[in-house]
C-alpha cells in the first residue's frame, strides 16, 4: 500500500524538508522541484508538493496521510492532527506587533475595537478572545507589516523569526501567542489502519534519525592507554566509547565516540590534554538508536 506525504512546495520549510529526507535516504529523483507529486522508487511512497497552509487540511481530510507543516498553520487551520514529531526547524513566533512610536509594553493593554491586520486571523481572534479584548480582524494575504504605515489596521500579528523585518519597518513585538516549530503531523483516521499506521511510523523514525545525527558528532582519537579512563570519561558516546588496540603498538588504544556536536569544542580540547593525536571529528548522516 502507498503512503501519500505532504511537503511544502516553497517557503521557509520546503528547503530543509527536502534536505532531510533526502538525508533519510528518500530518493526524490531529478524532477522534484518540478513535478507537484513524486512516486518514490522502491519505497512505498508518494511525495505531494502543495502549500504550507493547505496541508493540515489535506491530512485531515485523507487525502494525504501525513505531512510537514508548521505548528502555525495547523493551529491556524483547526484541523484535529495527530503530532508524530517536532522536527526542531523553522523555528519562529507568532507576535503581536505595534509601531516603535506605540506606547504600549503588553498585548493586555490594547483597548476594544483595535484594528488588527494579519494572515492569522483564526489565531489571532482566539488570542484576543481570551483576553477579552473585542478587536476588529483585518484579513490580509502577505505584506502586513505595512498595514499601520498605510493606516489600514493600528497593529499587526505576523511571524518573526529573527526581527529584522521588523527593525526595518519600525515596529516592535509586545507580546508572543505562540512558538512555531516544523512538524511531521497525521490524523487518526490515516493511523487507524495498521498498514498504513507501520509505514508511517517507519518513515517517521527514518526522519528522525536525521535530525537526531544533526546534533552529534563522531570522533576518534588516538590516546594514551594509561589515559583511558579519563579518555572515557571526557567520551561516554553512546552507551560508552569503543576502544580499539593499535597493531604494533601497545601503549596507544583507538578511541571512537558519538558526542553532542555543541560539546565538540570542548571534547577535542580536552583529548589534546590528555596526549590525544590524530584525533577526528565527523558529521553523521543517520542516527538509529
Amino acid at each position: 500500500m502507498t503512503v501519500k506525504m505532504a511537503i511544502p512546495n516553497k517557503g521557509r520549510l520546503n528547503e530543509r524538508a527536502i534536505q532531510v529526507l533526502t538525508k533519510a535516504g528518500i530518493d526524490l529523483g531529478s524532477s522534484w522541484g518540478r513535478s507537484l507529486n513524486i512516486k518514490v522508487p522502491n519505497l512505498d511512497l508518494e511525495i505531494i508538493f502543495v502549500r504550507a497552509q493547505d496541508i493540515p487540511v489535506f491530512i485531515d481530510s485523507g487525502a494525504v496521510d501525513f505531512g510537514i507543516t508548521g505548528q502555525d498553520v495547523a493551529a491556524e487551520a483547526g484541523s484535529e492532527l495527530v503530532l508524530l514529531h517536532n522536527l526542531r526547524f523553522g523555528h519562529c513566533r507568532f507576535s503581536v506587533i505595534v509601531p516603535e512610536s506605540c506606547p504600549l509594553t503588553d498585548a493586555k493593554q490594547l483597548k476594544d475595537g483595535v484594528r488588527i491586520a494579519t494572515t492569522f486571523p483564526n489565531i489571532t481572534r482566539k488570542y484576543f478572545d481570551e483576553l477579552g479584548i473585542k478587536a476588529q480582524i483585518v484579513n490580509v494575504q502577505g505584506a502586513a507589516e505595512i498595514m499601520p504605515y498605510l493606516g489600514v489596521a493600528d497593529i499587526i500579528t505576523d511571524l518573526v523569526e529573527t526581527g529584522g523585518t521588523l527593525r526595518t519597518n519600525h515596529l516592535k513585538e509586545i507580546a508572543t501567542v505562540m512558538t512555531s516549530d516544523a512538524c511531521l503531523f497525521s490524523s487518526e483516521k490515516a493511523l487507524a489502519d495498521p498498514v498504513k499506521r507501520e509505514q508511517i511510523e517507519e518513515f517517521t523514525d527514518a526522519i528522525k534519525s536525521v535530525l537526531d545525527a544533526d546534533e552529534k558528532k563522531y570522533v576518534m582519537a588516538d590516546v594514551p592507554k594509561d589515559k583511558l579512563s579519563e579518555v572515557e570519561a571526557i567520551l561516554p558516546g553512546i552507551g560508552g566509547a569503543t576502544v580499539l588496540n593499535i597493531a604494533g603498538n601497545d601503549s596507544i588504544v583507538a578511541v571512537h565516540a558519538v558526542v553532542s556536536s555543541r560539546d565538540t569544542y570542548q571534547v577535542v580540547r580536552d583529548l589534546k590534554k590528555l596526549g590525544a593525536t590524530g584525533i577526528l571529528t565527523m558529521p553523521i548522516e543517520r542516527m538509529v538508536e
